[in-house]
């Protein structure tokens, strides 16, 4: 077996402990997935183990992720000190408006929640938790995301997702696109009815650099009643203030 083909396998095995949350995944689970004997399936995980990619379960035999993804995830969300500076920001908001905020960034074809704080009240999001990802195109935050790329970039996103926005999701690309004018007028999403989570909207507003690039999203998960216009309009406004303040923040020199 090439070192590549090694390789490929050891991330095909992280991703599939990943799926298997707090259970873990058994020996013989990695090496279905995998394609590979048992012998080479152990050998892999051993590697990944003294590396601290991978402990043992609770339950003898299985095993979960390890803490050094853990510390090698925090670092790699945090490139920029966003997801550092961003964290007063959430707490801020979810204090005072007692929704749940999250951070997200664009990540290929899928927007990733980098940081997120709950709010007093119970709510369902796409994202679900930290690490959670979607694909672009579900969402508020993946909307203001959309409408701040480039068009030949934002039409490869979404029709690379095409299918699964439309079979998951009862989203039509040709909708999506048409949102994106109004987004960017208004300066942030409401997000689009879906039949995934129809009881569900929020808002989001972009965080973009000095060239009006996208370096991500803020946004806001609640239930679809509690949304009123005047909600709406005071949402909007306190969280481009706080987006303010973060770019303010990540400019300032260390």
């Amino acid at each position: 077996m090439s070192g590549t083909q090694s390789l490929e396998r050891a991330f095909l095995l992280l991703r599939v402990i990943a799926t298997a949350s707090q259970r873990g995944a058994s020996l013989d689970e990695l090496r279905l997935a995998a394609g590979c004997s048992q012998a080479t399936a152990y050998r892999l995980l051993q590697y990944l183990r003294r590396q601290g990619f991978v402990r043992g379960a609770l339950q003898r035999g299985r095993y979960v992720l390890g803490y050094e993804l853990f510390a090698l995830g925090a670092q790699a969300g945090n490139a920029s000190a966003l997801r550092e500076r961003a964290r007063p920001v959430l707490l801020r908001l979810a204090q005072r408006f007692g929704d749940s905020f999250f951070l997200l960034v664009a990540d290929g074809h899928q927007v990733l929640c980098l940081d997120m704080l709950a709010g007093t009240l119970p709510v369902q999001s796409y994202s679900g938790a930290v690490g959670g990802r979607i694909p672009m195109g579900v969402g508020q935050a993946s909307q203001v995301l959309l409408a701040w790329l480039g068009r030949s970039e934002r039409n490869g996103i979404l029709a690379h997702n095409a299918a699964t926005l439309r079979l998951d999701y009862g989203l039509e690309v040709q909708r999506i696109t048409a949102s994106l004018p109004s987004v960017k007028r208004l300066g942030y999403a409401s997000g689009l009815v879906d039949k995934r989570l129809p009881g569900y909207t929020g808002l989001a507003v972009p965080i973009l650099d000095g060239d009006g690039q996208p370096l991500g999203a803020l946004s806001c998960a609640l239930a679809r009643p509690r949304m009123s216009d005047a909600r709406r309009e005071a949402l909007a406004q306190a969280m481009k203030e706080e987006v303010q303040r973060l770019l303010s923040a990540l400019n300032k020199p260390e």
